[in-house]
């Protein structure tokens, strides 16, 4: 029988810290120093190990001074998406990973989606649709770019699914570092092809949704995603291009 691995006092100590500040509103005082050290029946050291560990996760924050002490609070999203790029980063992770990744956890919210109640999916579809079809093809990649994120908040919303929506901003986010866009190439047929492409994927995604099928949905889906990474291919290659042929 393998043996199980013996937990060290300050993860012993940080489980049941953890525990008390998400037992707790947000903002509440822990305790001070002293009082964590009776409270988690361990050392002083220990106790400022454990704070340092929590602090780093995003739910403990120390204040000093007369009114100090240890306080809980809750890491942001912005927090989690810095900690976990950085970690990427550390495994030299290909942004064509996380590229893929995202579209799997898009494909998975949006099938979530369509299982909505009927009501809800069908105010979605009609408040996203009318903005799509007003959408100019002549729409910058920003505007376009700001129209996708609406979309996301809606979907993301309907699934009832904030830990996929973390997970897929964070390979979002990572992958956009690898695929940085140039400001300019918002001109010209193939931009204008784009934007169509786009907005009548989008539409079909909507329309799926709103059947309630969650595999016809899924399928649209993925067809989205493509449209949308092979735009932002294209302009990295644009820029790559462009930067080789100057020198850069």
């Amino acid at each position: 029988m393998a043996k199980t691995k013996r937990r060290t006092a300050t993860q012993q100590a940080a489980d049941r810290l953890r525990a008390i500040v998400l037992d707790a509103p947000e903002g509440t005082l822990i305790g001070s120093e002293d009082s964590l050290v009776t409270r988690l029946e361990c050392s002083r050291s220990t106790v400022r190990q454990t704070a340092r560990l929590l602090e780093r996760e995003g739910l403990l924050k120390v204040r000093r001074g007369i009114n100090g002490g240890y306080f809980g609070t809750r890491p942001t999203a912005e927090t989690i998406e810095s900690t976990l790029g950085a970690h990427l980063e550390a495994l030299n992770v290909d942004g064509n990973d996380t590229t893929t990744m995202a579209t799997a956890l898009w494909v998975v919210a949006v099938r979530a989606a369509s299982n909505a109640e009927s009501s809800q999916i069908r105010s979605v579809v009609d408040r996203v649709s009318r903005k799509l079809k007003s959408l100019d093809e002549n729409a910058s990649f920003a505007k376009v770019r700001e129209l996708d994120l609406m979309i996301q908040n809606e979907i993301f919303s309907l699934a009832h699914s904030p830990y996929i929506k973390l997970i897929f901003d964070v390979n979002v986010t990572f992958s956009r570092r690898h695929f940085s866009m140039p400001a300019e190439n918002d001109s010209g047929p193939a931009h204008a092809a784009f934007v169509n492409s786009w907005r009548e994927a989008k539409l079909m995604e909507m329309n799926a949704m709103a059947s309630g099928n969650e595999n016809l949905a899924g399928v649209a889906a993925q067809h989205s995603r493509k449209v949308w990474i092979d735009r932002i291919k294209q302009r990295h290659a644009v820029m790559a291009s462009e930067a080789k042929a100057s020198g850069a």
